[in-house]
């Protein structure tokens, strides 16, 4: 299994950015990576252009929840499900360290919000000071509540996962404290949610960034980890522990590396999958199509290291 790592903040940036350019390397040099493309006839530069599930016509983007399975890919499912797992899609579950000082679950769909609440438990340790949701606006779409074991009564991804830290933290539902920036248009609309009292003596806050690209697409994760950044004093001996899904933990730390080398941010980071051994998805029951939308992804923050170090 593939796993990217940060390298240790006491290194020197260059090195730092060395390490992980190293790592990006290594990633694309892998047989798994090369194996996928010959199953799917593409390769780097056409996987995009031939599989892309997420991107509309007029540049917008398709929420993952709403992607249709492909029923051309069912003859290779199996034949590509070790692959993705060699790449590390599958089972990216566990930290590689236990002293952070902040836990940040990233949102997603309803059912993620509060998957990833209730994994970020395991890893609170007497170090842990903050507890903080990254999210945004983004409405909750009907799919996500069909598909969900649970339920919420909000309607936007903000809302969800400040239902699923009071539920999962017992936090009051009524007793925070508000930053909001309001607007019509959603995607630049912005909130710091800060729990008034919490148990262990540690801070629990929920942000909703707003998107940098506003007439496109609603605040992504890198977003969310840069309006964090703005508003969140950190020191170089602060780690910061992301809590995600197990399919996207590589490519989400290229996109949060990204953001904390941009900003020279010099704390420790590492990010890690909600799900357990016994929840990862099987050969059976996992849908290619949407793990091939995570690799496509993954190799456009790969191009973006590229260009931009």
């Amino acid at each position: 299994m593939f796993r990217f790592e940060m390298p240790d903040n006491t290194l020197e940036y260059s090195l730092r950015l060395k390490i992980i350019r190293d790592q990006i390397g290594e990633f694309m040099s892998l047989r798994a990576l090369s194996d996928i493309f010959s199953l799917l006839e593409v390769d780097r530069d056409t996987i995009g252009e031939v599989y892309n599930g997420r991107m509309k016509n007029d540049g917008r983007v398709h929420e993952i929840q709403a992607l249709v399975p492909k029923c051309e890919l069912e003859d290779i499912r199996y034949a590509l499900y070790p692959l993705f797992m060699e790449l590390g899609f599958f089972d990216i579950n566990k930290p590689l360290r236990t002293d952070f000082s902040h836990i940040l679950v990233l949102g997603g769909s309803l059912n993620a919000n509060f998957d990833r609440t209730h994994a970020s438990v395991e890893w609170i340790t007497e170090t842990t000071r903050f507890v903080e949701g990254l999210s945004c606006y983004r409405p909750i779409n009907p799919i996500e509540r069909r598909d969900s074991v649970f339920q919420s009564a909000y309607d936007t991804e903000f809302g969800v996962m400040s239902d699923a830290f009071a539920s999962v933290f017992a936090l009051s539902s009524s007793d925070w404290k508000d930053d909001f920036v309001g607007d019509r248009n959603l995607n630049r609309s912005s909130c710091i949610r800060s729990f008034n009292t919490a148990p262990g003596g540690r801070a629990y806050r929920v942000f909703a960034a707003p998107s940098t690209q506003v007439e496109l697409r609603r605040a992504d994760t890198g977003d969310s980890l840069l309006f964090f950044l703005d508003h969140t004093e950190l020191c170089p001996d602060d780690s910061l522990l992301a809590v995600t899904n197990n399919m996207f933990c590589n490519r989400q730390f290229l996109q949060l590396a990204y953001c904390l080398m941009k900003r020279r941010s010099p704390v420790n980071f590492d990010i890690v999958g909600c799900l357990p051994e016994d929840r990862i998805s099987t050969r059976d029951n996992y849908d290619p199509f949407r793990y091939i939308q995570e690799l496509i992804a993954l190799l456009s923050w790969i191009e973006r290291f590229h260009d931009d170090f």
